[in-house]
């Protein structure tokens, strides 16, 4: 199943024009990318490290190795970062905290990086939106670029911290 989502989120994604390479970069903002399919549903947050953690640099002390453990713990939970409001049920969750110190300090060394939390869920009926909690987690993010393609469709909007309501049409 985990196999599965990822092809069929990737295949998606890359359909909506969606690139690594081409994610930009600015402080406060972010990405969510969703995807999908029947019962499954797939979202992905895309925020630059210093709005998630407070900082970019290569992790320098023992305040930024729990910066980064708290956070890791609480994006594990799907309710620090969206509410469905009981549609959903979480299947699987994975972010790029979720590695040892050493192998995430080489990740910092570069000059800018991004926070990547995806979640994948099994929904009992078509989710036709949600609202963003992620906001209340991160005090600097302000806005979030949100594309998604669905059962019914595909669309793009912003999401932000007055506004974090995300819906779509079916």
């Amino acid at each position: 199943m985990k196999t599965f989502t990822k092809g069929f989120t990737i295949a998606l994604l890359l359909g909506l024009g969606f690139s690594a390479n081409a994610q930009k970069h600015v402080h406060g903002e972010g990405e969510l990318l969703i995807a999908q399919q029947g019962n499954v549903l797939q979202m992905q947050f895309i925020i630059p490290a210093a709005d998630a953690l407070g900082f970019e640099h290569q992790v320098a002390s023992s305040t930024d190795k729990n910066a980064i453990d708290v956070l890791a713990q609480q994006l594990k939970n799907s309710s620090h970062a969206i509410d469905i409001k009981g549609q959903c049920i979480l299947q699987s969750t994975e972010n790029s905290l979720a590695h040892s110190h050493d192998e995430h300090a080489d990740l910092h060394s570069h000059d800018h990086h991004n926070v990547e939390a995806t979640y994948n869920f099994n929904c009992k009926t078509p989710v036709r939106g949600f609202t963003v909690t992620l906001f209340k987690l991160m005090p600097s993010l302000n806005a979030l670029n949100v594309q998604w393609i669905s059962n019914t469709g595909q669309g793009s909007t912003e999401a932000t911290r007055n506004n974090p309501v995300i819906s779509w049409q079916s």
